[in-house]
């Protein structure tokens, strides 16, 4: 039996762009999937796997990512590594360097990720072929333009083939790093697939784990609307949810965490998740959306493919698709002028498809 890793890197610093303006005043990691926040998911599968030190980094509201840390496996320590700029997956990592170097190999993973993979094989492949770098790889959903990694006959990684269409793999967001990489990386702000995993094929030192694994990613808000109400659905990594099933809706799935109050006469369909404390009131229809804590949905209004962000309150009759409702926050300078609606935000989901790494 492979011995597990003790350590692994978690990447939390990130702005989350493209989940604006939802992450304008919020941390994607922190953003809530089924009752936890998703990095709370990510440190629950690392403590499975034996790992027993997770080193986060921080950045972008980074106080409400440790406030997050706080719902984390107890036999899982944490150590913060906090950037006072945002250094990139690679700059990230060589900050946070002098926690790796006696280890003989450690995992990093992305906050934003939730991958159910086999460590052990991961682990086993990585020492096998004294390779510097394993990567997980898993197939490329058929249409997508996520770019594909080339593996040749002995399992090296040959290239990254960026937007391309052509190819069945691609990575899935877990490294299994030896430490002598740290000194290929400068500490200036960069990505890793731009300045470690080039030299790294060029040596013939990276190698691929090819797995048929479970693979979710919260990057963008249709990502995010999506990874929620299909984790529901096919109750994927269901022993980490901090929600439950509420029962008598013939027509949906609705999953609700604990002080929620639904009339009997409001109506569902689809995959319907409620968090903590919200309200539904009668004759309210809510459709395959998304409500966070202590949302109110009130009589007569009616919501499909929404995501409704913590403590709003709809107006009665108030009719939404395919939009994102928020309060303003305190930093309002990211936000459209056009979405501001009072002291909410009302943004459209756009159903994109979707992009390279």
């Amino acid at each position: 039996m492979t011995p597990p890793l003790r350590k692994a890197m978690v990447l939390a610093a990130g702005f989350g762009k493209r989940l604006r303006p939802l992450t304008v005043n919020r941390a994607k990691s922190a953003l809530p999937v089924l009752g936890r926040p998703i990095i709370e998911y990510v440190l629950r599968r690392l403590a499975r796997a034996g790992v027993r030190e997770a080193v986060v980094n921080l950045h972008h509201e980074a106080k409400m990512v440790e406030a997050a840390l706080e719902g984390g496996p107890p036999e899982l320590a944490i150590e913060l590594s906090v950037e006072s700029e945002l250094l990139g997956t690679a700059g990230g990592l060589k900050h946070a360097s002098h926690h790796f170097e006696d280890e003989a190999a450690f995992l990093l993973v992305n906050a934003d990720t939730l991958v159910d993979f086999d460590v052990e094989n991961l682990v086993r492949t990585h020492h096998e072929t004294g390779a510097m770098a394993t990567l997980l790889l898993r197939s490329r959903p058929s249409g997508s333009t996520y770019s594909t990694i080339s593996v040749n006959a002995d399992g090296r990684i040959d290239a990254v083939l960026t937007g391309s269409e052509e190819g069945e793999l691609m990575f899935a967001g877990v490294w299994v790093l030896s430490p002598n990489v740290l000194d290929y990386l400068s500490g200036e702000p960069a990505g890793l697939e731009k300045e470690l995993l080039p030299r790294l094929i060029e040596q013939r030192s990276a190698v691929a784990c090819v797995q048929d694994t479970t693979w979710i990613t919260i990057d963008t808000l249709e990502r995010y609307w999506t990874a929620c109400l299909t984790m529901a659905r096919a109750r994927f990594f269901e022993d980490d949810w901090n929600v439950s099933v509420v029962p008598n809706h013939d027509r949906a799935r609705v999953l609700a965490g604990g002080g929620t109050r639904i009339d009997r006469r409001a109506s569902f369909r689809g995959d319907v998740i409620l968090g903590a404390d919200c309200r539904v009131a009668r004759s309210a229809r809510i459709e395959s959306s998304i409500c966070w804590d202590g949302v109110v949905i009130p009589k007569g209004a009616k919501i499909s493919r929404c995501i409704i962000a913590e403590a709003v309150e709809l107006s009665p009759n108030m009719e939404l698709e395919d939009k994102l409702v928020m309060h303003v926050g305190e930093n309002s300078s990211g936000l459209r002028r056009r979405e501001i609606h009072g002291n909410l935000v009302i943004s459209k989901i756009r159903r994109e498809r979707a992009r390279g790494l």
